[in-house]
């Protein structure tokens, strides 16, 4: 195992340092995390249904034209 000394801002280790609290790990976990995170192929981190999260409406309309066709042919 490799050891990194980091130096944070006061802010910053206070979130991690909860965050390390309210998941009762160690800091180094939420790390691993983290960079595990970051590091997920693009076509994982981005799905097709989140290129639409911030077009609800749209998505809304069409789902509600899918079950409207959906309805019109049963």
């Amino acid at each position: 195992m490799q050891k990194l000394e980091i130096e944070l801002d006061q802010e910053t280790f206070a979130k991690i340092n909860q965050l390390a609290q309210t998941y009762n790990c160690e800091i180094s976990d939420i790390i691993k995390a983290m960079i595990e995170q970051l590091t997920q192929p693009e076509i994982l981190n981005d799905t097709f249904i989140g290129k639409w999260a911030d077009e609800a409406e749209l998505v809304d309309k069409m789902v509600a034209d899918i079950l409207r066709d959906r309805n019109c042919r049963d």
